[in-house]
């Protein structure tokens, strides 16, 4: 995952839910300087140096505090809201963009079957994709598919190697139709995964008609209109 690759989706998606849901949620993950840099930078620190200081409004530095307030009060009440259920409490720990989302969803419908070790959690941030948030245990994982349309896929927690790289927190996979793969989760720490796609999977071979039957309909009714 590169910061090019992910300017190039939201220029592409920008007005997607989901896509600026994966976009927040990545910046959550991966604040550091190197990764959200974009190649014209330079050239945009150039034509700021030439302008002229414009003054900040005379609240803005209390709203910036108020703003990180709100963002602390959020942190403990996702804490105390997961009480002792450990999978609330696994979700309470995740970035706030994501965690927010996923909590209400717990609350309107909750984990369905997503094949062995795995559970899926329907997003309804509407767009034009289905957005989910997917629990992996470890060991577990897809069966080997292709793809209908592009799917996005931002690893949160844990790792996964596909068959063709590893991808640990703060790495999003981009597959699109013509790649095949078949994601795992690394052994130790549960792998969480946001997914946003745009059509179904096409599962290979016996195992891949297991996992569709087993729970791995591609679905958009979770989405409002």
């Amino acid at each position: 995952m590169t910061a090019a690759t992910l300017a190039e989706l939201i220029a592409g998606r920008g007005d997607d839910p989901g896509v600026r849901l994966l976009a927040q949620t990545t910046a959550a993950l991966r604040a550091d300087a190197a990764f959200v840099a974009r190649p014209d930078d330079a050239a945009a620190a150039d034509f700021l140096q030439a302008e002229t200081p414009a003054p900040l409004a005379p609240a803005a530095f209390q709203d910036l505090l108020s703003r990180i307030g709100e963002a602390e009060h959020r942190d403990i009440a996702a804490k105390t809201a997961a009480g002792e259920d450990p999978r609330r409490a696994e979700i309470a720990a995740l970035p706030s963009p994501v965690r927010e989302v996923a909590l209400a969803a717990l609350d309107h419908g909750g984990w369905s079957f997503g094949g062995f070790g795995i559970r899926r959690l329907p997003l309804a941030v509407g767009g034009g994709g289905h957005v989910e948030l997917m629990r992996i245990e470890p060991g577990f994982g897809a069966a080997e598919h292709d793809h209908a349309a592009e799917e996005l896929t931002l690893i949160l927690t844990g790792a996964y190697h596909d068959g063709h790289a590893r991808y640990a927190a703060g790495d999003l996979s981009v597959a699109r139709p013509g790649f095949s793969h078949g994601p795992v989760a690394e052994p130790g720490q549960i792998c969480y995964v946001l997914a946003v796609s745009y059509g179904p999977p096409k599962f290979h071979g016996v195992f891949g008609v297991l996992q569709t039957l087993l729970g791995f309909p591609w679905t958009k009714e979770a989405q409002p209109a």
